[in-house]
């Protein structure tokens, strides 16, 4: 699959820019410069039929589960990790599919965020059809190959779909969108009544929490599951997955995990990864700030106090892949 530098250049379709000027997002752009407000503002307004409100200069989603930013930044952190886990798994996906998706296929890409699977997706396999859903606006509207439609829809609910609409779903990412409940029992009624006989249903997650932790990076990451808790959403969701997909009418079922260093002992890999823990580190600023009653400064200086513990302790996490099929003899009733 040749260099992560070279996956960097993969971004083929521009999104659109909610700033006055697409530059920042051409392909020679460091996709890990981000820079935090210097003081918070906090109001709501309402853009393409969606509302939002905004936290110390994050922009989020109103009325959403899904409990970090919806902006530039996420944007990018977002598509750092579509990049981090296409290059430690040397493919966008791991299920037998790939001759399928050559001959002509139709795929769907549950919270799809900003497209960047889906777009590449349909730039290696042009006979294939793609459709990304998000309740996240965060793809682009205008500026997408033919291929690809993304519609806003909620995996929670009912699907716009046809019963045996899809020969392939994925679902990635979504740790910190779904509850217990949703991942044991409320999605899979409809990806599977969605999902073709002898199509594949594959989840793509981060391990959370990261091992060999430091205690500045311990509290942050205990806090961060602690608090989501709260919602009913477990953070730690991925070691749990091929047991959940066994709980289904789903067959064939999977597992791959891949270990990916984080910080610079790990070479050029662990600096990338590095760099999303702390791009999700200031994502999740106006969330722990306040809970700890700390300053801006005070945050930064925790935050810079983590990054030289990913040296010192090698931290690490593990990227999950699980996947299965279902069966063909299998009807909806």
């Amino acid at each position: 699959m040749g260099n992560l530098q070279s996956t960097k250049k993969l971004i083929r379709f521009k999104r659109k820019s909610t700033k006055s000027s697409d530059e920042k997002y051409n392909n020679n752009s460091p996709i890990s410069e981000m820079m935090m407000p210097s003081s918070p503002i906090e109001h709501s307004y309402r853009h393409n039929d969606a509302t939002y409100y905004y936290i110390d200069g994050r922009r989020y989603l109103d009325n959403s589960s899904y409990s970090l930013p919806n902006d530039d930044e996420e944007i990018d952190r977002l598509q750092l990790q579509h990049y981090l886990a296409r290059y430690v798994l040397q493919a966008n996906f791991c299920a037998p599919v790939n001759n399928k998706l050559k001959s002509g296929a139709k795929v769907l890409d549950v919270g799809c965020g900003p497209g960047t699977f889906t777009l590449e997706m349909a730039y290696d396999y042009p006979n294939s059809h793609f459709i990304g859903i998000d309740i996240n606006p965060m793809f682009p509207k205008e500026i997408k190959p033919r291929n690809v439609d993304f519609e806003e829809a909620d995996v929670l609910e009912d699907l716009p779909f046809p019963d045996e609409s899809f020969d392939f779903i994925v679902i990635r990412n979504m740790v910190t969108a779904l509850t217990l409940h949703d991942w044991e029992n409320k999605i899979w009624k409809e990806l599977i009544r969605v999902l073709k006989p002898g199509g594949y249903i594959e989840s793509t997650e981060f391990e959370i929490p990261a091992l060999n932790r430091g205690p500045v990076t311990y509290r942050m990451s205990e806090a961060w599951i602690t608090m989501m808790k709260t919602k009913n959403i477990d953070l730690t969701i991925a070691t749990h997955l091929e047991e959940i997909y066994k709980s289904t009418i789903l067959k064939n079922i999977e597992h791959k995990s891949k270990m990916i260093p984080v910080g610079t002992w790990g070479d050029r890999i662990g600096k990338i990864m590095a760099d999303d823990f702390i791009m999700l580190a200031k994502a999740m600023c106006p969330i722990l700030r306040p809970i700890w009653g700390l300053t801006h400064e005070q945050y930064n200086e925790c935050t810079e106090r983590f990054v030289e513990e990913l040296n010192v302790y090698r931290t690490y996490c593990n990227i999950h892949v699980v996947f299965g099929q279902k069966p063909d003899n299998f009807f909806l009733s």
